[in-house]
């Protein structure tokens, strides 16, 4: 029962958050891109695959090696419709283990003059695999971040994330950065970083590199 009360705690803030954003974007004094335009090097806003490769720094000498997918789709002016997935793999002593996760959620967000603050939410399972045994669970997340065009082709976009998982019980909190460089009409590099500050496990640190097709 708690643990269902803190469930509708949390989807109930991330409404009022994402309203909140939605007020502020329809207040603000600036213009409104439409669907598909983008500003400089930013992704708010934009249609694109994201294809990236991910180390995830475990606790003591070990880590994982793993892919992830974006796909963003403008839905209306300042509301983004997401989706991801991501797989990882670490090799242990006597086993190994690997994980899946797959996502799809909305990212709403104002267009002010010293930046694009925007706040998520996204639902999905996972998938974990290790010794032998086979785990899944629901998933959810929410976020709140901000888009900085520090360059005409160079964005960098710091964000908090709180992500669990209700079938393992288990929660983190995500803090990082996510870089991305625009090189050209179609196409972006883009790198990030982040912490990850887990609740019933060793802490984990976070690093990706990956190419962006906007189209």
């Amino acid at each position: 029962m708690k643990q269902k009360t803190n469930l509708n705690k949390l989807i109930l803030a991330a409404a009022v958050v994402l309203g909140a954003t939605m007020a502020s974007a329809q207040s603000a004094n600036v213009a409104v891109p439409t669907p598909g335009e983008t500003s400089g090097a930013g992704l708010l806003g934009s249609r694109y695959t994201e294809v990236s490769y991910n180390y995830i720094d475990l606790a003591g000498s070990e880590h994982a090696d793993g892919f992830g997918l974006i796909f963003n789709q403008p839905l209306r002016p300042n509301i983004d419709v997401t989706a991801g997935y991501s797989w990882a793999k670490a090799d242990f002593d006597t086993f190994d283990a690997r994980v899946q996760d797959a996502d799809i959620g909305v990212k709403a967000y104002s267009n002010l003059v010293w930046g694009r603050p925007y706040a998520a939410a996204t639902v999905g399972w996972e998938w974990a695999k290790a010794a032998g045994i086979r785990d899944d669970s629901f998933t959810y997340k929410v976020g709140v971040g901000t888009e900085f065009q520090v360059a005409p082709a160079f964005v960098v976009t710091p964000f908090v994330n709180f992500m669990r998982a209700t079938g393992f019980n288990t929660d983190e909190v995500q803090v990082g950065a996510k870089a991305t460089y625009r090189l050209t009409r179609e196409w972006s590099l883009t790198a990030r970083a982040q912490r990850d500050f887990a609740r019933h496990d060793d802490d984990s640190s976070e690093y990706s590199v990956g190419a962006i097709f906007h189209f």
